[in-house]
């Protein structure tokens, strides 16, 4: 039995449609990683870059997970109010917890394939070129590999080379603790004051905790051990002049520990950065969000947490407006304050370990919290982002340049306004992309309808294809705001049918999205779907699919 009433039956078709178009977003933030200049991060690096699309990403990333996780909590708490929690509990078991099994031995060893298959055809096109490439010397120290660098440098490779981002080689040195190579460039002329565009230094490099910098080897698919990388900064840091050196003395650090101590560090940082969930991560924090929900409703119930979270509901329906949740700002900034390790520039970090790094995990669950919350509040018009015209464009274009602009802020009142800004736009933007689709998208549309059941299928499986799209245009001599729409398109395009054709009416659309029964072969797709079996909207939930 339900612990409680049904409460708000109506459909939200506006969040529907704005759950389809969040997931999509994930295809489009992913599109944009290769043509980003700086450090090759992501598998493919196109000839073609351009600072918009790191731009256009940290747009995406600030609000995207945010706004999903706050449509999961609204959807879980439907789907609890109508059939309680027993009910919850299978539906989630069957459209989270088994397509996450399943495409942890499908869709993440697909892409690891992918990715090396790409990784040895780029590796071997860059071989067979003549050209000296200042990447070349980046890599090469990033790697330790001083005869390679030495090499480069005979051939006039400029010991201070650069990337995008004004990255040096000695940086690199300095960040994974290849103290041979960074003598060498030192020996060489390397400049030790060196900044990059965002103000970075050597020392800020000799700084950087493990857990981040085993993250970024990792992308870079390099092995570090942590003792050799820790001795290699101390050594690194003897050889800088004594003026360089204005925070922590690294030669005082020790790195002898007891053994079952760094034992169960290691152990820690292992279940916290592996990479298990790759962009599937999303799907293992909605199961343990449903758990918690599952245990603390009951809970709740005895200490009259309903009766809170109704009275808040009403205060939410009555003013019909995101004033009257100003106070998610500063819980949201606790966690947020954690945040920022992981060089994203803005956004909160991703978490896609088998552990979840706690204020990640914290950050989410809040906006998971306020999405149950705000079920109650029966805002069926979407009216607490009816502002959105003036929101939208004040997140866009004053929150985000200040959170832009205040990122290098490690401490101090930058550090304040900038997680305060990257919170507020979470926040702002999602109520205002909430008002945006419930005055446009209040009824039912044909055409989001099959998007938003064709998405979940869309961002779960598209990684190892955008991979192999950006690798066939990477070479092309055009714009890259050509190949990047093209890249989308084609990405897409082909989801799409694979979608209609070999998983909408299969074993896998119903384990996504419930039983679709087609009608007639040559009825159009859009208007088919207006005739098949209906499916109540918890089964079309927002909580089941994303976003990184």
């Amino acid at each position: 039995m339900p612990l409680a009433a049904p409460v708000n039956d109506s459909r939200r078709h506006d969040l529907d449609a704005l759950r389809a178009v969040a997931m999509l977003l994930g295809i489009v933030l992913h599109a944009t990683l290769s043509f980003i200049p700086g450090p090759n991060v992501w598998v493919v690096r196109d000839t073609q870059s351009s600072e918009v699309f790191g731009l256009f990403l940290g747009a995406i990333h600030g609000f995207r997970m945010p706004l999903f996780f706050l449509l999961s909590g609204f959807f879980t708490m439907m789907l609890f109010r109508k059939r309680g929690i027993k009910s919850l509990l299978v539906h989630r078991f069957k459209r989270i917890f088994l397509p996450m099994m399943i495409g942890l031995f499908t869709i993440i060893p697909a892409t690891w394939i992918v990715s090396a298959y790409v990784n040895s055809k780029v590796n071997s096109s860059e071989s067979t070129s003549s050209k000296i490439e200042n990447a070349d010397v980046l890599m090469a120290t990033a790697m330790g590999n001083s005869r390679r660098i030495e090499q480069l440098l005979d051939e006039g490779v400029d010991v201070d080379t650069t990337d995008d981002k004004g990255t040096t080689p000695l940086m690199l040195a300095a960040l994974f603790g290849r103290s041979e190579a960074a003598e060498l460039l030192i020996d060489r002329g390397a400049n030790v004051s060196a900044k990059t565009k965002k103000g970075e230094t050597v020392e800020m490099m000799l700084h950087v905790n493990y857990e981040l910098t085993e993250w970024i080897g990792s992308l870079l698919d390099i092995d570090l051990a942590r003792e050799a990388v820790e001795q290699g900064r101390i050594e690194i840091a003897l050889m800088l002049p004594p003026g360089e050196l204005t925070g922590v003395d690294l030669k005082s650090e020790a790195i002898e520990t007891d053994p079952l101590e760094a034992g169960m560090t290691g152990l820690l940082a292992a279940l916290y950065y592996i990479p298990v969930f790759g962009h599937l991560w999303f799907l293992w924090f909605l199961c343990w969000f449903v758990i918690g929900f599952s245990v603390l409703v009951p809970i709740g119930k005895l200490i009259s947490w309903p009766q809170l979270s109704r009275g808040y509901s009403a205060l939410i329906a009555k003013s019909r407006s995101w004033v009257s949740c100003l106070w998610l700002i500063p819980i949201t900034m606790i966690p947020q304050s954690f945040m920022g390790d992981q060089g994203l520039g803005f956004g909160p970090d991703t978490s896609i370990g088998l552990l979840p790094i706690p204020a990640v995990f914290a950050y989410y669950a809040i906006f998971f919290a306020f999405g149950a919350i705000y079920y109650d509040a029966a805002d069926d018009q979407g009216q607490m982002g009816r502002h959105w015209a003036v929101t939208i464009p004040f997140c866009l274009l004053v929150l985000f340049p200040i959170g832009l602009s205040t990122a290098q802020h490690l401490e101090g009142i930058g550090r304040v306004t900038n997680v305060f800004v990257q919170v507020a736009y979470a926040w702002l933007l999602s109520f205002g992309l909430m008002g945006v689709f419930g005055r446009y998208f209040p009824t039912k549309s044909n055409t989001m309808r099959y998007l938003s059941d064709s998405s979940y299928w869309l961002y779960l499986a598209h990684i190892p294809l955008i991979i192999l799209v950006q690798y066939w245009v990477r070479e092309y001599e055009i714009s890259s705001f050509v190949k990047f729409p093209l890249v989308c398109l084609i990405t897409t395009g082909i989801l799409l049918v694979s979608y209609h054709w070999l998983v909408r009416y299969t074993p896998i659309g119903t384990l996504l999205n419930g039983k679709r029964t087609r009608i007639s072969k040559s009825e159009p797709v859009i208007e088919a779907s207006l005739m098949e079996s209906a499916q109540t909207p918890a089964q079309e939930l927002a909580g089941s699919q994303p976003r990184q």
